[in-house]
């Protein structure tokens, strides 16, 4: 077998292994692991913010996400921190001083770009940033950028009701 051919099976078998999970390893506070596939899914409205303890913008529009998840305790809300398990305790301070009491999650930009790639075929751009799944777990927007409460709450109502529109009467 030529070396050209060779390299090109190497290649394809690589880009399989790479690519062909969405499962991206999250770490809880506690040190157990979870994907993002089992957090979402499960009959209610999911938004997750992408963030980290050393940036401005996350800083600057916590209270944001704390008034939407006070004002909508339908929606599931987790928080991700890019702090990584080596960046817990800046990840707990922030936590702690942005008054989050939603689940907080620790994980790092490589892994939660590969997770966007493979689920949305969209890049990382950086923090924060919201990604919101339906009540089926259906991934349905990615926003870099500070959202405030009231922009969460309008696309979830809108969301809500095309999906109740696109139902057949019964």
């Amino acid at each position: 077998m030529s070396r050209i051919k060779q390299a090109l099976i190497i290649a394809l078998l690589a880009h399989g292994v790479l690519f062909s999970t969405t499962a991206s390893a999250l770490s809880m506070l506690d040190g157990k692991t979870v994907t993002f596939e089992e957090l979402v899914g499960k009959g209610k409205w999911t938004v997750m913010e992408v963030w980290a303890s050393d940036c401005r913008a996350c800083r600057a529009s916590a209270h944001h996400t704390v008034d939407f998840e006070a004002t909508n305790p339908e929606v599931d809300v987790i928080g991700i921190s890019l702090d990584d398990t080596s960046g817990k305790a800046n990840a707990e301070k922030f936590i702690d001083e942005q008054g989050f009491t939603f689940t907080n999650l620790l994980s790092n930009p490589s892994e939660v770009d590969k997770y966007l790639y493979t689920t949305a075929k969209e890049s990382f751009i950086g923090t924060p940033t919201f990604i919101v799944y339906n009540p089926q777990g259906k991934l349905l927007a990615v926003q870099p950028g500070m959202v405030t409460a009231e922009d969460l709450s309008a696309f979830i109502q809108k969301q809500s009701a095309a999906e109740k529109s696109a139902q057949p009467a019964s």
